[in-house]
């Protein structure tokens, strides 16, 4: 696919199939969860609450990311004319929800792991779960400093600004060569720039506006900066 200035017409780049199978899951895990906090007790009941809630969480974020039907909306406009893109609260509060709960299951597992080893029902999830908890903890570290990104494009008279999960990227509008959509992996826009720097991928599914919306407001930025 080029990364002229033509767009693709618009099509449905998440599947429905997937998309059911996702929302599905999510649904069966989240009664799960509640069938274990009403029929549990003690440190099991507590877990199954948390795993409820992270669950539920998790549902409500991606019915925000993948459910959600995908219109034409005016940005945010900022003062000198930017033109701001944000991910919607119920996408990032979702995931940010599920994840500290997920934490704290974690915590749960492994104290218990620690004082009352028999008391884990599957010590082998729970390991999975702990140290997966490990490994998230340097984005832990990234969100109380503020190098967590909410997913925000940003289109100013002079640069573009990308943020995402852990990228931030600010680059000139003169080096865009151009932008296109991109099927898979993620799906999404994919910005072309100059030289040897490497592309930026957009995820749509981080947006309530539609691929083809990003890739025109892209290529008015690059070609209203070039024209200055």
């Amino acid at each position: 696919m080029g990364l002229g200035d033509s767009v693709v017409s618009q099509a449905r780049l998440i599947p429905r199939w997937w998309v059911a199978i996702v929302v599905t899951m999510l649904f069966l895990a989240t009664l799960v969860g509640l069938v274990i906090t009403l029929v549990a007790n003690g440190a099991l009941a507590w877990s199954g609450a948390s795993m409820l809630v992270a669950f539920a969480a998790l549902l409500v974020a991606a019915v925000s990311a993948l459910v959600r039907p995908r219109r034409r909306r005016e940005p945010e406009v900022a003062v000198d004319g930017t033109r701001i893109f944000r991910a919607p609260m119920l996408t990032v509060v979702g995931l940010l929800v599920a994840w500290l709960m997920l934490l704290a299951t974690a915590a749960l597992w492994a104290y218990l792991a620690l004082t009352d080893f028999a008391a884990l029902e599957s010590p082998g999830f729970s390991l999975v779960t702990i140290v997966a908890a490990l490994a998230s903890l340097p984005d832990v570290l990234r969100l109380v400093t503020g190098r967590l990104h909410r997913w925000t494009l940003e289109l100013g008279p002079e640069t573009l600004t990308y943020r995402g999960y852990r990228a931030d990227v600010t680059v000139r509008c003169r080096d865009i060569r151009g932008a296109a959509i991109q099927q898979r992996n993620p799906a999404g826009v994919r910005i072309d720039l100059r030289a040897s720097a490497d592309d930026i991928v957009v995820p749509i599914t981080a947006f309530a506006v539609p691929a083809e919306q990003l890739v025109e407001e892209i290529h008015r930025a690059r070609k209203a900066a070039s024209a200055r």
